[in-house]
């Protein structure tokens, strides 16, 4: 090797040591640059995109996009999206806002599931489970059983690693009937599901239940989730974490109540629901602090509702379909004993007809009630209970 003149090695050194100098500036930045926590902003909103019922939905689902893109969110959770042409108007105008992961849930097996996800980060579709309580419902008017309600769970990558994501919507409250235990199921189902903790979590929806009732208790009590929006409104997220994952909630709030001027020029909110802005922090962990064991008087409760609600089927089918029969032998003595309205005036004939079809409605819909509504919804908590029983508490 030829020997180098003390000025060329004076400039190698001196290049190393520059180069040495740069590499041991910049490697702490770069950990403490990796260690940092990494912010991540997930919104979930009820948009009612009810078809044939939502007021000015066309021009409210338009407006949707520029709406959430405003708020800077990381991911966005919609419920109430029903329409597969709304969900390609929503996910076009995220696309232009840079959401390039995007989930429609509009047509399942089960049916529609109303449930829409988006991410800036890659998002990876694990699956929808339908909940087995929910979708026979008790009265026609009654339209959860027109949709297929359920979970619809997702692996978001993030620079720390993957994270669970899960959007759903739970039954909603009727004056006949206020599907408590439908509610209750559907929960415990959500908290069946996700017993693993693999994964740090993140649920969002319309729980349609206060932050004081039983099936969002169950959650934290049972799941060790976190209700990041305490309150009486049905929406909110739950945060909790697992694997290398480490989740802590930065902050909470309503947004998108205030009314805006539409494209056909009505002023109105864009939904009757507030959107839910939850700031979070993701920090990575080598040995992340274990989740709270279970609580096992709530889940003793929340057995014992679904078993007592399960129970008075029985009487419940006896009382409907005696009700049943009752009119059935009331509809016959009404048309034999009316039968001379036929030749009457058009107000007897009316008279007469209005209550034939009255009566065939009671009888029709009492006998759905004892044969087929309360059979299939004892059933279905029976079975959401004894799992619920045998739920491991750590």
């Amino acid at each position: 090797m030829r020997n180098r003149s003390p000025k060329a090695r004076f400039e190698l050194a001196k290049r190393f040591a520059v180069g040495l100098a740069f590499a041991l500036a910049f490697r702490p930045l770069s950990a403490a640059h990796a260690a940092s926590p990494l912010p991540l902003r997930v919104v979930s909103w009820n948009v009612w995109g009810l078809p044939a019922v939502s007021t000015n939905l066309e021009q409210r689902i338009a407006a949707l996009p520029d709406a959430i893109a405003k708020l800077e969110p990381d991911v966005i959770l919609l419920q109430e999206l029903w329409a597969e042409r709304d969900g390609v108007t929503v996910r076009r105008g995220l696309e232009r806002h840079g959401y390039r992961y995007t989930s429609h849930l509009a047509h399942t097996k089960p049916g529609m599931t109303g449930l829409f996800t988006a991410s800036k980060l890659p998002l990876k579709n694990v699956g929808f489970l339908p909940f087995a309580s929910g979708h026979v419902g008790h009265s026609f008017w009654h339209l959860e059983w027109l949709a297929a309600k359920g979970v619809g769970s997702f692996l978001l990558e993030t620079p720390l690693g993957e994270i669970e994501i899960q959007n759903t919507h739970l039954q909603a409250q009727y004056d006949t009937d206020d599907y408590a235990a439908e509610r209750l199921s559907q929960a415990s189902e959500i908290l069946l599901l996700d017993q693993s903790r693999a994964l740090s979590l993140v649920l969002g929806g319309d729980f349609n239940t206060g932050a004081q009732e039983l099936p969002r208790q169950a959650f934290f009590d049972l799941c060790a989730l976190r209700d990041t929006t305490p309150s009486p409104l049905p929406d909110t997220v739950f945060v909790r974490s697992g694997g290398s994952i480490q989740i802590r909630v930065v902050g909470t709030h309503q947004a998108l109540t205030e009314p805006v001027r539409l494209e056909n020029g009505v002023t109105t909110e864009l939904s009757d629901h507030a959107a839910v802005v939850v700031d979070l922090e993701l920090s990575a962990c080598e040995a992340c602090p274990p989740a709270a064991a279970g609580n096992l008087k709530t889940r003793e409760t929340a057995h014992t509702a679904l078993m007592t609600a399960a129970a008075i089927t029985p009487w419940r089918v006896s009382l409907a379909l005696s009700a049943a029969a009752s009119l059935l032998v009331f509809a016959v003595l009404f048309f034999q004993r009316t039968r001379a309205l036929r030749e009457r005036r058009w107000h007897s004939r009316v008279f007469r007809r209005t209550g034939l079809v009255l009566l065939t409605s009671g009888i029709v819909w009492t006998a759905y009630l004892g044969i087929l509504y309360y059979p299939t919804r004892a059933k279905a908590l029976r079975l959401v209970a004894q799992e619920l029983e045998t739920l491991p508490l750590r």
